[in-house]
């Protein structure tokens, strides 16, 4: 009998991510994957690939709505309670096995929320990190506490989630899977995207990603306003992809827009996916932004990083990245040594230490492995001060 295994997707940030796990327990067959997406999946600013994900896997209805797309706090808090009672229907008729979570959005909340009451194993990759500058902090940590088994992406997380009581053979480090060899290497441009094809062959660009840093939600018309006149003074070209679904995503991408929409240096992708994205990386003079993605996965393509602001601050950063703040001379600053030839040769040679730490074939055992008992449901707190 296959086991059904349900997974939460909060949009394009974690999808990515999810499929060589997710592709790996589909071809062991013995595995029934029900794949909930949550509100923001649905909103077509983000130019997310509902259709691409159906074909591989079953979708469970979400009966959302074009309201549900403001980029407010109270629009967030809405979107869960309909997400949290709309998955809560298909739990009690489906009947999962394992839920998994994945990360820190606070879509995921609902993940663990709706598992408690049905005495479901929550399974939750990537927790242990740290982001100061976002409330993502308080999500992920959170989410540790209602989740009974932990795959993390360093050494170091594994002994942050022991620090919150976790016991030590419920974490298993993993690093992140999609960054294997095969994934690195093998990524291309899609044809039907010649526009995008042309520009990164015909001009050396930046790669520009940034997020609202929702701790600092009264500060982001400045901080864009700023990474405006950076790279404007920088006279680089610039791909600049759409921020992540936070408050004020709105605010960022009408700034951009506002800026650069007429510019033959600037161009904008909703939504690259991950393949091209990687392709993306291989090609660009540097990364800019604060987006996640220069911190784990840029140091497997020996990219410079300019990371602004506070938004992953915390977070253990490869030698390829290069923190600055938010006052357009000091991300000037950093930019020129990104681009120097000195900081290239010097992580010519880099090691990411967020490399898979197993096979995704490997890690689908594992998930099949959990049971649905006492031993698994019923936690403890391991209290690392009497060891």
């Amino acid at each position: 009998m296959k086991k059904k295994i349900l997974v939460i997707s909060s949009g394009r940030s974690d999808y990515d991510r999810y499929y060589p796990i997710l592709s790996s327990l589909k071809k062991t067959r013995k595995a029934k994957l029900l794949v909930y997406l949550t509100c923001q999946n649905y909103n077509k600013i983000f130019s997310n690939d509902i259709n691409k994900i159906n074909n591989e896997f079953e979708i469970l209805k979400n009966p959302t709505n074009k309201n549900n797309f403001s980029d407010g706090a109270l629009q967030m808090v809405k979107n869960l309670s309909h997400d949290l009672k709309n998955l809560s229907t298909h739990i009690n008729i489906r009947k999962p096995d394992i839920i998994i979570v994945m990360g820190d959005r606070y879509e995921m909340l609902i993940g663990p929320l709706v598992a408690m009451p049905f005495n479901i194993p929550t399974v939750h990759f990537f927790g242990g990190a740290v982001t100061e500058g976002a409330m993502d902090e308080l999500i992920r940590h959170g989410i540790t506490k209602m989740s009974h088994i932990h795959f993390v992406l360093l050494d170091d997380y594994k002994k942050r989630l022991q620090n919150l009581g976790e016991e030590s053979w419920r974490i298993k480090v993993i690093g992140m899977p999609s960054l294997n060899k095969k994934n690195i290497l093998r990524n291309k441009i899609k044809k039907k995207q010649n526009n995008l094809n042309k520009f990164t062959k015909t001009k050396p660009f930046m790669l520009l990603t940034f997020h609202p840093v929702t701790l600092e939600i009264d500060h982001i018309e400045m901080q864009i306003k700023s990474l405006i006149k950076a790279v404007k003074k920088s006279k680089i070209n610039a791909i600049i992809t759409y921020p992540n679904s936070d408050p004020k995503f709105n605010l960022i991408i009408k700034l951009f827009k506002k800026n650069f929409l007429n510019s033959k240096k600037i161009m904008f992708v909703k939504s690259a996916g991950e393949e091209q994205y990687f392709n993306l990386m291989k090609k660009a003079q540097f990364m800019i932004g604060n987006s996640s993605s220069g911190i784990v996965e840029a140091a497997s393509f020996k990219l410079p990083v300019v990371n602004i602001g506070s938004r992953q601050k915390g977070k253990l950063k490869p030698k390829n990245v290069i923190d600055t703040g938010y006052h357009h001379k000091e991300i000037l600053k950093a930019m020129k040594k990104a681009l120097s030839k000195g900081f290239k040769k010097s992580i010519s040679k880099i090691k990411n230490p967020y490399t898979s730490k197993i096979n995704s074939n490997d890690l689908a055992k594992m998930i099949l492995k959990i049971k649905k008992d006492e031993n698994v449901i019923k936690k403890k707190f391991h209290d690392m001060r009497k060891i």
